[in-house]
Formats: structure tokens, sequence, C-alpha cells
């Protein structure tokens, strides 16, 4: 059986960020790091030459053991996380052609003194297929 066009992009964010798709969140820091990749409700339009433009919303959040009890040195950690959330979407937008692009909708970081930083970022992925056919870009 194919696999659909949306399915494979989630793959390649997954593979990209190293991630794993609708996890639940750590526990404990013995859980850490990690990375996790959800998606939300997508948007969908047909234009006039037979395509379905769809805009999926990827949120992305990731969580490691923090190296440090300083507040300052923990939010410089958790905003890095941040930053290479988005770098790391941004390094291939199109994820090997499968994407038309990403867009950074926002982002945030966290941290628990003495125990761990977190950062989450949200993003919209463009894609399209042929209308009605969910396994077809072109």
């Amino acid at each position: 059986m194919p696999t659909s066009v949306r399915e494979q992009i989630l793959a390649a964010i997954v593979t990209a960020t190293g991630g794993e798709y609708g996890v639940p969140p750590p526990e404990s820091e013995r859980d850490l790091p990690i990375t996790i990749i959800e998606d939300g409700l997508e948007e969908a339009s047909t234009n006039a030459y037979g395509y379905t433009e769809v805009l999926m919303p990827v949120a992305i959040g990731k969580a490691e053991a923090s190296s440090s009890n300083d507040k300052g040195t923990m939010r410089a950690e958790a905003g890095e996380l941040l930053a290479g959330i988005i770098t790391t979407m941004f390094a291939d937008e199109t994820f090997g052609g499968l994407a038309d692009g990403v867009e950074y909708d926002n982002g945030s970081i966290a941290t628990e003194v003495g125990k761990f930083v977190f950062a989450e970022a949200q993003f919209t992925v463009r894609y399209h297929t042929v209308r009605g056919d969910p396994y077809t870009i072109d």
C-alpha cells in the first residue's frame, strides 16, 4: 500500500529531528533527551490547477537534562534547543521535495531548576497533492 504525502512528510520530520511521533512527555530525567513531534488539524483548499493545497501544523518539543542549576545557563540551554529545532526544520524545508515549504509560527522555552530544559516550536508545513489523490504530488 502506498504512503500518503502527509505521512511521508511527517516521517521526514521525525528523521530530520531524530524525534518520535506522538509519544507522551517524559516523566523523569531518565527519559531524556527526547524530541516529540505532533501534528494538528490541517487546512486545505483546491486551486484552479487541480491541486489540493494543504497547511499542516506541526509542533516539535525537545527536552534535555540541564548541565547546570544556574538560571541563566539553563535559559541559554533552552534557547539553544529552540534554535536547533528551527535550524533543523529549515535545513531542507521541502523535505526532499515532498513539501512546498515551512513557516515558523511560534516557539517557547521552559526550565525546571536543576533538572531539565525544554523548547517547543510550532510550524506550518505547506504541501500539495493532486486533487482527490493524497498519494500524488504531481
